[in-house]
């Protein structure tokens, strides 16, 4: 009932010309409407409406304080793998894995990310996304480094742990 209400005002407000009734129903509910059905309809004053003034956007960042366009050296904080999970467990015959890796701030000029399953690097690159292909079934550990072009680990993720699940030709019944 509220919102039929709210809609007659608003309504009734963006035609101002029009006069505004108000009656309550044998029930005790309050009408309001720009026709008068009843008798005992009376034309009625609606208060102002509300005024909400949003504050304005904030700036757009400017070319110097955007990502790409950091300084030379500054200090990698923060690297994690967020995909997949740790200690995940999933099926994928194809031994497709997807790897997501949070970065911050972003890759510098000159610096590589390096991924590590098993311990033996199987990627360098950078991208903050990749797909692993024919990853054999079982328990893996996955780690991500950030290098400079000297080969200097900058940053690296803590290990996580997952588990890939394939359909062994063994298992097959005939």
């Amino acid at each position: 009932m509220r919102f039929v209400v709210i809609f007659l005002v608003l309504t009734a407000a963006a035609n101002t010309s029009a006069a505004v009734y108000k009656w309550v129903k044998p029930d005790g509910s309050v009408v309001y409407s720009d026709r008068a059905p009843v008798e005992n309809a009376a034309p009625t004053e609606l208060p102002a409406l509300q005024e909400i003034k949003m504050p304005p956007p904030p700036p757009s960042p400017t070319p110097s304080t955007t990502p790409a366009a950091q300084t030379e050296g500054e200090d990698y904080t923060s690297l994690a793998i967020t995909e997949p999970a740790d200690n995940s467990a999933f099926r994928n015959n194809a031994g497709q894995i997807n790897v997501k890796l949070a970065l911050d701030p972003a890759l510098q000029q000159g610096d590589a990310i390096v991924i590590l399953l098993d311990g033996k690097e199987i990627g360098r690159g950078r991208s903050t996304a990749l797909s692993l292909s024919n990853v054999d079934r079982g328990t893996h550990s996955l780690q991500a480094s950030v290098k400079d072009a000297d080969g200097t680990t900058l940053i690296s993720s803590n290990p996580i742990t997952f588990t890939l699940q394939r359909t062994s030709v063994l298992l097959r019944k005939h």
